[in-house]
């Protein structure tokens, strides 16, 4: 023993000789080697010329707008020098090491845990931004889940090497790559853009689309084989086209990837939840495997979200975006603008160009609408709720994808009114777009102003009052000038199994009523808000059958005359403790005073009609 180790380590500085330390990250890491559920990272590090470095993995990461730490997904921390001789390293916190004797550092090695599957219970990973480690199967690689910066350093570049098992092909929206038949390199500019490119691995189902001059990948893992690439891309090619007409006819992307993985709805993901991760050329989505015709309606709004992400946040954005702080992150203003404008735009490429109906569309805003004002706070600015999401107003962030778009659609309207219908947010984010562009940020206290001077002095107005202030959204007023009839509240037959309260996953994990618009048959039931869930009709709920077991129970309620309803439900006292309530009912109509109803004039005059036909094409 005592003449082996002497000679493994020559083999190793003679191995670590064998690759220059230069200005660059270079990592490396082999997809076919698994041990415990991770795998190991090597690094040879860029020279270092202070006495002592700071190596970082990412707090948080753009688009998450949650703190992840994914520092504590990081084992058995070593450095070395060119000689293989161990550093010392101290661990500082969830996400930072100290190496004091910087100078002389070659090499870190680590081993990254599956977020996906860890037992860690602390702020659990939404899916689309975690990692996942299949041996042999699928892995999932957001970038920021493996691979960390030195304090100071993001500017630097990056060289990735990723050996995968034989015939596994990398799906990402990284573009400079080389590949050979087992390992892939790729070469990016700085550790935002390393960031910003997560990769899937797996054996390949992939398709291509161009839209305009975009090449468009579409990569799917579906264990079941159910859906497959070319169902994907049959299913987006009409909406990415309508998403380049409405964005002037060209994309600002040369290329983009759509990275899919399906799983087993009966298992689901642990977070309980489904959706997706925008990146500036690519999305990432978690989503459950379903028959081809029963996902494409959820793939493609998701989709028509994520992908005019490539507009904001790549092509507008603030200085906090532009100079992310990976690890002590400051939150912009300006939410309504990253998710808001872009959720709304989601479904109004769709009016727009003939995917979706009018009533459709009136009702996808009437219900963002009801979830808005019932769920959260109606009375928070919402540049007051976006610089507090990480923190005070976490519970608030939601409202991006309702409050936000409605800001959106009455800025959108807005605009139209005041041009005569020829300058809406279309044109907003285009003119935008050339202004600064992606590598050119706005001053955060300065985008209301710069709007209004682009255009009309009541559009800082109305960013003054609905917007950095706390007056309701004018939705009578701005829907009038389109020929849309607002009511606040109006009596309506009722038909529904849980009485108006609506779903959600709360903090905790739970399956739980909230109001939405309870109504006399909530109270014949005893409905309580915040009940969660434990079954219905003697089926257990849990979050991985939620759709499928409810989905049928509401569909059977709906149809059937007289329904019986039994259902358990867990209830919290005050104290925090808790006990089982068991709930019953027969399904009949009521009265209720349904809030927020748009319905299209019959008279409206010719001057409405010609702005509603500027702003939805109808």
């Amino acid at each position: 023993m005592k003449k082996i180790a002497p000679i493994l380590a020559l083999c190793f500085c003679l191995s670590a000789a064998a690759q220059t330390q230069t200005d660059r990250y270079q990592f490396s890491v082999d997809l076919r080697n698994v041990t415990r559920d991770q795998l190991k990272v090597e690094l040879i590090t860029p020279k270092i010329n202070s006495d002592t470095a700071v190596y970082l993995m990412p707090a948080m990461v753009p688009g998450t707008y949650s703190v992840y730490d994914f520092g504590r997904f990081v084992w058995d921390f070593e450095a070395a020098d060119a000689q293989g001789n161990k550093l010392v390293t101290i661990r500082r916190g969830e996400n930072s090491w100290v190496i004091p004797e910087a100078k002389k550092l070659y090499k870190i090695t680590y081993n990254v845990e599956d977020t996906w599957d860890t037992p860690q219970k602390k702020a659990f990973v939404f899916e689309p931004g975690g990692t996942n480690i299949q041996a042999d199967t699928n892995f999932v690689i957001n970038t920021h889940g493996f691979f960390g910066y030195f304090k100071g350093m993001t500017r630097s570049r990056y060289e990735v090497s990723i050996t995968h098992p034989p015939g596994f092909f990398g799906a990402t929206g990284l573009n400079d790559v080389t590949r050979t038949e087992l390992t892939d390199t790729y070469h990016v500019a700085n550790y935002m853009d390393l960031a910003d490119g997560p990769m899937m691995y797996c054996r390949p189902d992939t398709a291509h689309l161009l839209i305009g001059k975009t090449d468009v990948l579409i990569s799917v893992y579906s264990p079941k084989k159910l859906v497959s690439a070319k169902f994907v891309a049959d299913s987006l090619r009409v909406l990415l086209d309508q998403q380049r007409q409405y964005l002037g006819g060209t994309l600002p992307v040369n290329n983009y990837a759509f990275i899919i993985y399906l799983t087993d709805p009966k298992t689901g993901f642990k977070s309980g939840s489904l959706g997706a991760l925008e990146h500036s050329y690519s999305s990432f989505y978690a989503l459950h495997e379903e028959k081809p015709q029963d996902i494409a309606q959820m793939i493609k709004d998701v989709a028509a979200h994520e992908f005019f992400h490539i507009v904001t946040p790549l092509n507008i954005h603030s200085e906090q975006i532009g100079d992310f702080d990976f690890n002590k992150p400051q939150m912009s203003q300006h939410l309504w603008l990253y998710e808001g404008l872009t959720e709304y735009s989601a479904h109004h490429v769709q009016i727009k160009y003939g995917s979706m109906s009018l009533d459709d569309f009136l009702q996808v805003m009437r219900q963002k609408m009801v979830t808005s004002t019932s769920r959260y706070d109606d009375e928070l600015a919402f540049t007051t709720m976006s610089k507090g999401v990480l923190d005070k107003y976490e519970e608030q962030y939601g409202n991006v994808y309702q409050k936000g778009a409605l800001i959106a659609m009455c800025l959108d309207i807005k605009l139209l009114q005041l041009s005569d219908g020829t300058y809406g947010t279309q044109q907003l984010m285009s003119d935008l777009s050339k202004r600064f562009g992606k590598d050119k940020s706005f001053p955060d206290d300065s985008l209301f102003q710069i709007i209004t001077a682009m255009t009309y002095p009541e559009i800082g107005d109305f960013f003054k009052r609905y917007v950095a202030g706390n007056e309701p959204l004018p939705f009578e007023e701005v829907l009038m000038a389109v020929g849309i009839k607002y009511d606040k509240k109006q009596k309506a037959q009722s038909l529904s199994p849980f009485g108006g309260y609506g779903l959600m996953v709360d903090d905790l994990g739970r399956l739980v009523l909230f109001p939405d618009e309870p109504n006399a048959f909530a109270r014949e039931m005893g409905y309580q808000r915040g009940d969660e869930i434990l079954s219905v009709n003697g089926k257990a709920v849990k979050l991985n059958n939620a759709e499928r077991v409810l989905g049928k129970f509401v569909s059977d309620a709906m149809t059937k005359p007289g329904y019986k309803i039994k259902m358990k439900v867990r209830r919290r006292r005050e104290d925090g403790t808790s006990y089982t309530v068991k709930l019953k009912g027969r399904m009949h109509p009521v009265e209720v005073n349904r809030r927020h109803v748009l319905t299209p004039m019959e008279d409206a005059s010719p001057a409405q009609l010609k702005l509603r036909k500027a702003w939805i094409n109808r």
